[in-house]
C-alpha cells in the first residue's frame, strides 16, 4: 500500500516539476517575442517617451521576473514558438505575465515626465527620491551594473572601465557579495562606486514588510559591514515598486536614493553583444537630453563585451561619463567631480 502511494506521489511531483519547466519555457518564449517587439516599436520611435514602448518594456520587466523565479533564462532564440506543446499553459503565462507588467506599467509610466520639473535630488517619498537620468545635463551618462559582484565577470568589466579611464556604479546584490568578497574588494580598490539591489533579488512590491525590512534595511547594513562604506543609492529589482508608499519610504528612511534608468540594453536575456550594443545606442539617441543611466548586469558573459563596445562609443564621441553620486551632486547645484565637456 505504501509503495502505491509513493509511486503515486513521485508522478505527481514528476507533473508538478514538468508544468514548471513548461511554463518556465514558455515563459522564455514570451520574453523573446517581447523583445523582438520593443526593438520594432524602439527603432520606428522618436522618443523613448512612448507609452506603447513603456507597456511591451512593463511586460519584458514581468517576465523577467517570472522567468527567474520559474528555472532557468534561457538564450534569446533558443526556442522557437514551435516549442509550445501546449497552447492552455502558454496562454496561462502570457497571463500572468501581463498581470504583473500592468502593475510594473503603473509604477514606472509618468516618472520620466515628473523629473524633467526636477531641481535637486534627496532621499524622498516623491519624484525628488527617484532618478531615472532624463534630467542628465546633455551628453552625460551614467554607467550602472547590476546583480553582482560575479567572480570574474565583475573583475574584467572593472578592468575595461579602468583601461578606458571610466568609472560605473555597481548595484550589488548582497546574496553575491556575500558568496564572492573578492570581486567586492576588487570594485573597492578600483575606486568604482557601490550602490544597493537589495538581497536576493525578489520583486519587493509582491513581499511582505518584514521581507522588504531585510531585503532593504538588513542588506544596506550587510554592505556597509563589508564594505566600510555609506551607502546612498538603491535600484528596486525589476524597477517595481516606485510608487509604492512603504518601499519608497523604506528607501527614503534609509537615506537613500532610488535610481531607475532611462536606457536598458536587456543584456540579462539577449546573449549577442552587437545586438546589445545596437539596442543601447539606439535608446540613449532617443532620450530627451542626449543623455542619462545605462543599466547593464556584470554577471553575463555578453555584458562583458557589450559594456566594453559602449565604453568605446562613450570615449569616442566624447561624452560626459560619471558615476550616479556625483551627477546628483551636479543638479543639486553642489561640488561635483562630474565635469560637464
Amino acid at each position: 500500500m505504501y509503495k502505491i502511494i509513493a509511486f503515486f506521489v513521485f508522478i505527481l511531483s514528476f507533473q508538478a516539476i514538468g508544468s514548471t519547466y513548461s511554463k518556465n519555457l514558455f515563459a522564455n518564449i514570451y520574453a523573446d517575442s517581447l523583445i523582438r517587439e520593443f526593438d520594432r516599436i524602439l527603432s520606428l520611435s522618436t522618443s523613448t517617451e512612448n507609452n506603447q514602448l513603456r507597456f511591451v518594456y512593463a511586460q519584458i520587466l514581468a517576465a523577467r521576473d517570472y522567468i527567474e523565479h520559474s528555472g532557468k533564462v534561457l538564450k534569446m532564440g533558443e526556442k522557437s514558438i514551435l516549442s509550445i506543446t501546449n497552447v492552455v499553459t502558454y496562454n496561462e503565462v502570457i497571463q500572468d505575465i501581463d498581470e504583473s507588467a500592468k502593475k510594473i506599467f503603473f509604477h514606472i509610466s509618468n516618472i520620466s515626465h515628473k523629473e524633467k520639473k526636477l531641481g535637486v535630488i534627496y532621499p524622498s517619498l516623491g519624484p525628488t527620491g527617484n532618478l531615472t537620468g532624463n534630467t542628465y545635463p546633455n551628453n552625460t551618462w551614467s554607467l550602472t551594473f547590476d546583480d553582482g559582484p560575479h567572480h570574474s565577470r565583475t573583475k574584467e568589466v572593472v578592468d575595461n572601465l579602468y583601461e578606458h579611464n571610466l568609472k560605473a556604479s555597481f548595484f550589488m546584490l548582497m546574496t553575491n557579495v556575500d558568496k564572492y568578497p573578492d570581486a567586492l574588494q576588487y570594485v573597492l580598490d578600483s575606486d568604482m562606486e557601490l550602490a544597493l539591489h537589495s538581497y536576493n533579488h525578489l520583486n519587493l512590491v509582491k513581499e511582505s514588510h518584514d521581507v522588504i525590512d531585510f531585503e532593504i534595511k538588513t542588506a544596506k547594513a550587510k554592505l556597509i559591514e563589508k564594505s566600510k562604506k555609506e551607502i546612498s543609492l538603491f535600484r528596486l529589482p525589476y524597477g517595481s515598486g516606485t510608487r509604492d508608499e512603504y518601499l519608497r519610504k523604506t528607501i527614503a528612511d534609509e537615506s537613500m536614493v532610488h535610481v531607475f534608468w532611462n536606457v536598458d540594453t536587456l543584456d540579462w536575456k539577449d546573449k549577442d553583444p552587437a545586438s546589445i550594443f545596437k539596442r543601447t545606442i539606439l535608446q540613449m539617441e532617443l532620450t530627451p537630453h542626449k543623455s542619462g543611466i545605462i543599466l547593464f548586469h556584470d554577471i553575463h558573459a555578453q555584458t562583458v563585451i557589450a559594456s566594453k563596445l559602449v565604453m568605446d562609443y562613450l570615449v569616442e564621441n566624447k561624452k560626459t561619463v560619471c558615476i550616479v553620486s556625483e551627477v546628483v551632486k551636479l543638479l543639486n547645484a553642489e561640488e561635483s567631480l562630474c565635469s560637464l565637456k
